[in-house]
């Protein structure tokens, strides 16, 4: 830990411990002074800030990709610049990750909860493929884990141990699943009692989860100061690369959630006029993939502009834009 004057001054740096009373003890030997505080985005998050709001001025939880841009900015090098511990005083300029409160915790630990096991279930889901594939074999059904490709899959003549990993990950695949679908109860029965959730949902392709799950992304939309920002959260913009007085730019930056929205823009596509007509729009002048991201950054501006300024979204505006 590394406790700095404004002008970047170091006044100490070394390590401190994470239990509580070394944490408390530490902070409170700048008593009487006004303190700021930038912490990277970590498991530990909730019982630093236990601890250590109520001793200073100000905390600020910060995206561990933000430390890292400023750290290794060019600006620290220069005559009269950060230097590498001062780089990180910088962060008191940074928009910080904020976390509401225990309401807000507990609905994101509980969409990061679901998304762990829907990971988890994808990736026994490819381990399957991976031994067909091995094997030569193709599914000849579309849903390979549906009732009839269960039934492909049980009437496989396969060698002992192929047979043993895809029983092994079927069974596996099965918890998940029931894990998977308790937590959609919970979170559809959250979102039933949450206005901002049920107003989310009247967007295209957002239903009960992703609502939910957009809700303990963005925590305070204040924080955003326009959809711009809002969409560089969830990586939904693209990557700018300077060189020689030239920019170029590449795909989306991926530093966030974008497969949420994109999942969101698949989905619209089929239940949304308008979400439609603006997908084949930008079909005609892009890739389906990179008119697919098009359709999740304006439906993610559609987000802001809800959570915001309160307009609800509408199909003609929408697909004229």
């Amino acid at each position: 830990m590394t406790a700095l004057e404004a002008r970047g001054k170091i006044l100490q740096a070394g390590p401190v411990t994470n239990e509580k009373l070394a944490l408390r003890r530490y902070f409170r030997q700048f008593r009487g002074q006004e303190v700021e505080v930038a912490v990277e985005a970590c498991g530990f998050w909730p019982a630093f800030r236990e601890v250590v709001e109520p001793e200073v001025k100000r905390l600020v939880l910060v995206h561990p990709q933000r430390v890292k841009a400023i750290a290794s900015a060019k600006l620290k090098n220069e005559p009269g610049g950060f230097g590498d511990a001062g780089a990180f005083a910088a962060l008191r300029f940074v928009a910080g990750v904020v976390e509401g409160g225990p309401e807000t915790q507990a609905r994101g630990q509980q969409v990061r909860l679901r998304a762990t096991l829907v990971r988890q279930r994808t990736r026994l889901k490819n381990q399957v493929h991976a031994v067909l594939h091995q094997k030569g074999l193709h599914s000849p059904v579309t849903d390979l884990f549906g009732k009839g490709g269960r039934r492909w899959l049980a009437g496989l003549q396969l060698p002992a141990a192929a047979r043993e990993a895809v029983n092994v990950c079927l069974r596996l695949l099965d918890g998940y699943s029931e894990e998977v679908q308790k937590q959609n109860l919970q979170l559809s029965e959250r979102a039933k009692q949450d206005k901002w959730a049920e107003w989310l949902m009247t967007i295209p392709g957002i239903g009960e989860c992703s609502a939910m799950m957009l809700l303990a992304e963005i925590g305070d939309i204040g924080r955003f100061r326009d959809p711009e920002a809002l969409c560089s959260y969830a990586g939904l913009v693209p990557r700018v690369r300077e060189s020689a007085g030239k920019a170029a730019r590449g795909g989306i930056t991926r530093q966030g959630s974008p497969w949420m929205m994109v999942e969101a823009a698949q989905v619209a596509t089929r239940s949304s006029p308008g979400a439609r007509r603006s997908y084949e729009r930008l079909r005609r002048k892009k890739h389906k993939h990179v008119a697919r991201v098009a359709l999740a950054r304006k439906l993610r501006i559609a987000v802001y502009a809800l959570l915001h300024d309160g307009v609800v979204f509408e199909e003609a505006k929408f697909a004229a834009v």
